[in-house]
């Protein structure tokens, strides 16, 4: 077997890890919260590889990676550690922002920009609960970033959840088990939710508030409110990707999807989902039809998660000038709600894995760089009201997801 050379020269292939290093890197691969942290950093930042690696006096080796700017980097592979910035960050015993190393006198004269092309650059120590120093987990960039100073906060709580997953999985590995029990995982819980919630929400409502409260002034020119708008749209969308991770770690840590039930009807429910995403999706078309008696019990805000979520994706994949057509049908027993637009067509070998988390359907519309647990949540929220989601895409009909909801 041919093995292809790194996409960087510098770059080392893994084939003779130290032991206690390469025990280190599977203990993380082992780690599932990992992949999301990873994302979420990607997300926050807008750079476009993360990675978290062991980091010690003598080595470099990439424990886990993310990336989406094709530098080359696989888990096992090494770096000469004295030409990384991920050295500055164990010498500092501290976090590290470099938005433009080239230009920054602390670092133009730096390996890293050099060797490796490397422009921005953002993170966190990484330590056992011991207090031992473990390594890095860090963000960065080809190209120059602007960074603020507020996302370290950010990423100091998602390596202290990281840190303590690693002192979770050396006592699992003495157990000669790789389930959390009930405890690491109730704990798990509590961290990732309280990061999510707490650390993450309370900063972008305000930031949200303050945005409206300056698109109310009536001495904005248009430029000024183009640029609210935009705040209050990014705003919304990572609102939204807090709601989905809130979800998800609901349900991986066993969780039922909680559901609160009440008289609705979802004619006049889908015609104020749409109402809200056709505010934001500006210069889109959204056709909505309307047929039957759609009134039974469900929880309405939970479907109102489910149409918008079906219907930004629906906005996000599909060309800009074509048009996107939302139904709310009444049936004998139950209520469909589907939504159809003109994007890619979702290849058939990844449809039994398309409401699998950190999964996409196609890779158009990748820029906006989602997480990947739309469908999940969708998916998971049609369960919890006793019903499912099909999905059906073709080249001459577009692509229809149907979500079917029995009366309650």
């Amino acid at each position: 077997m041919v093995i292809s050379p790194p996409a960087n020269p510098h770059i080392r292939p893994a084939d003779k890890v130290a032991s206690g290093v390469e025990a280190d890197v599977e203990a993380v691969g082992r780690i599932d919260a990992v992949k999301s942290v990873l994302r979420v950093l990607t997300q926050t930042t807008g750079l476009r590889l993360a990675v978290v690696a062991r980091v010690t006096p003598e080595s470099w080796t990439c424990c886990a990676v993310l990336d989406e700017m094709n530098f080359g980097l696989r888990v096992g592979d090494t770096l000469v550690v004295a030409t990384t910035f991920c050295n500055t960050v164990r010498n500092l015993a501290g976090p590290l922002l470099v938005n433009h190393a080239s230009e920054d006198p602390r670092f133009k004269d730096h390996p890293a920009p050099k060797m490796y092309g490397i422009e921005s650059y953002v993170a966190v120590p990484l330590y056992r609960r011991t207090g031992e120093f473990f390594g890095v987990m860090c963000a960065l960039d080809a190209n120059p970033a602007s960074v603020s100073e507020d996302k370290l906060e950010v990423f100091r709580h998602l390596g202290d959840l990281v840190g303590h997953q690693l002192e979770q999985q050396e006592t699992l590995s003495e157990r000669d088990s790789q389930l959390l029990g009930a405890r690491e995982a109730s704990l798990l819980r509590e961290q990732l939710m309280g990061i999510v919630s707490h650390d993450l929400r309370n900063p972008l409502n305000a930031i949200s508030l303050a945005a409206a409260t300056l698109m109310r002034r009536t001495d904005l020119d248009d430029r000024a409110r183009r640029g609210l708008r935009r705040i209050l749209d990014s705003s919304d969308r990572a609102n939204r990707l807090i709601l989905d991770l809130l979800d998800f770690t609901h349900v991986r840590t066993g969780m039922v999807l909680p559901v609160n039930p009440k008289p609705v009807d979802l004619h006049e429910l889908t015609q104020q989902v749409v109402d809200e995403v056709q505010l934001t999706a500006q210069g889109r078309t959204l056709d909505l039809v309307c047929d039957g008696d759609a009134r039974g019990a469900w929880d309405p805000d939970r479907i109102a998660q489910v149409l918008t979520n079906l219907i930004t994706n629906a906005v996000q994949y599909s060309p800009a000038q074509s048009h996107i057509l939302v139904e709310a049908r009444g049936e004998a027993r139950e209520v469909v709600l589907s939504v159809t637009n003109a994007g890619a067509v979702i290849p058939e070998s990844q449809m039994p894995s398309l409401f699998e988390p950190m999964t996409r359907g196609t890779t158009e519309g990748s820029e906006r760089r989602s997480v990947g647990l739309g469908l999940f949540i969708v998916n998971q929220i049609a369960r919890a009201h006793g019903g499912h989601v099909d999905v059906v895409s073709t080249a001459e009909a577009g692509t229809t997801f149907r979500v079917h909801l029995p009366r309650g």
